[in-house]
């Protein structure tokens, strides 16, 4: 089971410590909203023989992974929480045995939206989540569609910003064509020399989409509503809505593989290059 699962299965009410094997990790749930790192390491050291050697903190789902050094360790911290509940501003931290032996803590750039770790390519998944660095032309569902339709069919696609980072969830038919995805254009430009993807998979399992727009497109469901965000022309369909801006073709830069952008967007992605 990887820590996302875990993570997704603790909305459940958590099993008696009774029924899980003992791990020198604790999984602690219920973190209030003020909560921080350097709390959760404050509360570890208290029951812990000095410090701890990691915390996997995931602040948007209030919980946290603390791993001991020893068994010893954690089952001190467990059973102190059971015998005397820990307070921590005004909630009581649950805390149980994870169910891994050790914490792989993600690095910055593999957490999700959420603060969730992001899955692994054997994790799988059919939802990718796009960052595009370096930007220096409009990333839209016109040009994210026209790049991953190469790899298989997409079905939704959602591009939003974060903390500056422009970001899309592209969500395909299939886990195999994510797979196939995200080799094929990880650390690649969209246009030569700018607008640079780094490609990981997503915690999520389906993309919710409410409005087909510039913004967000379901082509599963094309009678979805344009909503706020719409750029204002109603029934044109998502490959149309670039050029709908009067935007000139000039104006873009060489694409991937050396094309103008009137030999299309991509350049030779678009030929199956």
């Amino acid at each position: 089971m990887a820590f996302i699962d875990e993570v997704n299965s603790s909305l459940a009410p958590p099993p008696p410590s009774s029924q899980l094997e003992p791990s020198k990790v604790l999984h602690l749930r219920n973190l209030p909203e003020e909560c921080t790192e350097q709390d959760i390491k404050s509360i570890a050291r208290a029951h812990g023989d000095g410090d701890v050697p990691r915390v996997l903190f995931l602040s948007r789902k209030h919980q946290a992974f603390v791993e001991f050094k020893t068994l010893e360790e954690s089952a001190r911290m467990l059973a102190h929480s059971i015998a005397n509940p820990i307070r921590l501003g005004t909630r009581v931290i649950i805390a149980q045995y994870s169910n891994k032996p050790e914490i792989s803590t993600p690095q910055r750039d593999e957490v999700g939206p959420d603060g969730s770790p992001l899955k692994s390519a054997g994790d799988g998944g059919k939802v990718l989540l796009v960052t595009v660095t370096n930007v220096l032309y409009p990333v839209n569902i016109d040009c994210v569609h026209k790049v991953f339709q190469m790899s298989g069919k997409v079905e939704k696609i959602v591009t939003f910003q974060k903390q500056g980072k422009t970001q899309a969830l592209v969500q395909f038919q299939t886990a195999a064509e994510a797979a196939e995805a995200v080799p094929r254009f990880q650390g690649q430009n969209i246009y030569s020399g700018c607008n640079k993807l780094q490609i990981q998979y997503s915690h999520l399992s389906d993309v919710t989409v409410n409005y087909n727009n510039d913004r967000s497109f379901d082509f599963t469901n094309l009678s979805l509503p344009p909503g706020e965000l719409s750029l204002g022309i109603a029934g044109s369909s998502p490959m149309h809505v670039l050029g709908s801006h009067g935007r000139g073709a000039l104006a873009f830069p060489t694409a991937l593989g050396g094309s103008r952008a009137s030999d299309g967007i991509m350049g030779d992605f678009f030929t199956g290059s």
